[in-house]
């Protein structure tokens, strides 16, 4: 299930507003593979047992044939941070991080690392200073970390059309492209999982009145760490598949280096026997590369987005669903007969090759 950043989607545009969609293709399905845009609800962030989180960018990776994902798994979490967060905004993160180790059981690296100068995202368009993110996270990888919860600080006018827009559920969200901006880049440096939380820090307290139900759970919480730690609790770990993996230029991680090969049951495209995607959204590389592969493309007509981009204008083959009800019921009478059959997770810890 795919429901693209940023582009004003009717149902899955705001708050984890296709969290009903999600839990109901789930009941559907065996596994079902989706991204954060689609789960994250800040504090309210519910993840059904058989659903897997996969990152923008990495999810792109597998519809090309390039990653396996392995289930079952336990991510040894680490906590990357802006170093421009004050000692309050850092107080508040290392309360949260306390409290998501003993209240959810998680693997998390005690220790905090901060980037040893800011970011530099504040203008919500472009990442200023990525070298000094990477810096950051080769430190986490060293220190045996299989996964990165991200936080930068992002200067939001709580003021501007953009941002109220949004809090009426019109629009889209103003800080969610540089959010995914960051999160695709380090998990393409990096070839691991990543999920990125704001520290907002002009946002102003809005009353709950005002505020449209589809966005609410953004206003619950000052911190919103602990939507990321449940969506990288739900990761698998990425296994590059070494014949089809292209690395894009110097300075990415080499799939070899990470010592690891596709096992029985990692699974790969093929695996996948549906893509559930809004109607006029189609421009995306799972869309694209799904019919490559044998996937079958269902587009939800109910969902519509700011786009026009069509199957049909892409020549690819689909079929049109009503309702994410109608594409439930479709999944449940159509289920394909796969060589994957899903197992008890059995969340060993992540061991990579130093």
């Amino acid at each position: 299930m795919i429901v693209p950043t940023g582009i004003g989607a009717a149902i899955g545009g705001y708050a984890a507003d296709a969290n009903p969609a999600c839990k109901l293709l789930a009941k559907a399905s065996d596994i079902l593979i989706t991204h954060p845009n689609v789960v994250n609800g800040a504090l309210l962030t519910d993840i059904p047992s058989n659903v897997v989180v996969v990152e923008g960018y990495l999810l792109d990776r597998f519809f090309a044939n390039q990653i396996a994902l392995r289930l079952g798994v336990k991510h040894k979490i680490a906590v990357v941070v802006d170093g421009a967060a004050t000692p309050e905004e850092r107080l508040l993160t290392q309360t949260c991080l306390d409290a998501a180790t003993v209240v959810y059981g998680l693997d998390i690296i005690p220790e905090i690392f901060y980037t040893d100068e800011p970011i530099d995202a504040n203008d919500l368009i472009k990442i200023g200073n990525p070298n000094t993110l990477f810096e950051a996270c080769d430190r986490a990888r060293d220190a045996g970390a299989t996964a990165f919860a991200l936080l930068a600080v992002l200067d939001e006018d709580p003021q501007s059309q953009a941002a109220q827009d949004y809090s009426k559920a019109q629009g889209f969200d103003p800080i969610g492209s540089i959010e995914a901006k960051i999160s695709h880049l380090v998990s393409q440096v990096f070839l691991l999982p990543s999920a990125h939380a704001p520290i907002v820090r002009s946002k102003t307290k809005t009353k709950l009145e005002s505020v449209a139900p589809r966005v609410a759970a953004e206003y619950l919480s000052e911190s919103f760490l602990a939507s990321v730690f449940k969506c990288l609790q739900a990761a698998p770990q990425i296994i590059p598949l070494e014949s089809n993996y292209k690395i894009l230029s110097t300075g990415y991680t080499n799939p070899a280096e990470l010592g690891l090969s596709r096992k029985p049951g990692d699974l790969i495209i093929h695996d996948v026997a549906n893509l559930v995607v809004p109607y006029d959204c189609c421009n995306g590389v799972p869309m694209i590369e799904c019919w490559k592969h044998e996937v079958e493309l269902l587009c939800v007509k109910n969902n519509t987005t700011d786009l026009d981009d069509t199957a049909d204008i892409f020549n690819i083959p689909h079929k049109l669903m009503n309702s994410y009800l109608e594409a439930a019921g479709y999944l449940l009478a159509n289920t394909r007969d796969n060589q994957f059959i899903q197992a008890e997770p059995i969340l060993e810890p992540i061991k990579l090759k130093s």
